[in-house]
């Protein structure tokens, strides 16, 4: 199989829903329709996907446009967090939709794809995406600190039957410069670690020692040595990182990348390229960089 797939934190980008003028918003979404048609991903993993149900019932959720944009047929929305369920009067944005009469509001992870999904247990036949918690706070107070944490995990109707999955680790207040407190860093990486974890609980039996191929792509919020990813890599040895040639920071604020790609196992990668998608458009698009990846897969 050649398989291209793209992971893209689209969370600058969808704050237009929040917090820009129309014609921000608008500018934004062009530059997100253009570098969807651009990046030409058969697999698109997206994270911090936001969308509302306004008073007539009506979604709002750049979906639609990413459908058009790359030409997808298949596409999957894994709720995290929601007004219905998560209602937080903390939270500014849900407040806003209180008072904007909206139904609900949502925020989480989404797979588009132009191959059809496959049950995870027969890919012969037709399926949906699973949204799988990481992490469950015990109580969400409307902050980065007790944001839940999901992975969504599916499989590509398609021989070799690839499973992918995308998800999007914790990160804390108070733990990026230049405002960083070490204990609020230590607590971080920590939770994160456990994140990788469970998700390694989740596929070890029906997916890793069976030795499917499977890729994991997303916004890690850790460089590749931090010790989550460094146990990814080394309590399964068959995983590997997907290094971009122009390997360098995703995100304006940091020096390295913290959006990542990862495949199991080695030895079903017969080949693969793969870049850091940091011109201009990306920059307007979000404020992460995209990673891609053209992946030839026995």
């Amino acid at each position: 199989m050649d398989l291209r797939v793209a992971t893209l934190n689209i969370g600058g980008g969808e704050k237009a829903f929040e917090e820009f003028t129309n014609q921000t918003q608008q500018s934004r979404q062009k530059a997100l329709e253009l570098l969807v048609a651009h990046l030409d991903a058969d697999v698109l993993c997206l994270q911090e996907v936001t969308q509302y149900v306004d008073a007539d019932g009506i979604t709002h959720s750049l979906m639609d446009l990413i459908n058009r944009a790359g030409n997808y047929e298949h596409q999957f929305f894994g709720k995290i967090v929601s007004m219905e369920t998560h209602m937080q009067v903390k939270k500014d944005v849900m407040v806003k939709g209180i008072f904007s009469d909206w139904w609900n509001w949502a925020k989480g992870n989404a797979i588009h794809s132009r191959l059809p999904f496959a049950r995870l247990s027969d890919p012969t036949r037709s399926g949906l995406p699973r949204n799988i918690p990481l992490f469950r706070p015990l109580a969400y107070e409307g902050t980065r600190d007790t944001d839940p944490r999901c992975v969504l995990l599916t499989r590509l109707k398609e021989t070799p039957y690839p499973f992918i999955s995308t998800l999007h680790l914790t990160t804390l207040v108070g733990e990026c410069p230049p405002d960083a407190v070490p204990q609020k860093l230590e607590q971080a990486q920590l939770m994160r670690f456990q994140q990788i974890s469970r998700f390694l609980d989740l596929v070890r039996i029906h997916v890793l020692e069976n030795n499917h191929p499977l890729i994991v792509a997303g916004d890690f919020n850790a460089v590749e040595d931090e010790h989550c990813l460094r146990h990814l890599l080394d309590s399964a040895p068959g995983f590997t990182r997907l290094r971009p040639e122009n390997d360098g920071p995703t995100h304006p604020d940091l020096d390295r990348a913290v959006d990542h790609i990862y495949f199991y196992p080695q030895s079903r990668l017969v080949d693969y390229v793969c870049r850091i998608e940091s011109g201009d458009l990306s920059r307007r698009a979000t404020d992460h960089l995209p990673v891609v990846a053209d992946l030839q897969i026995k």
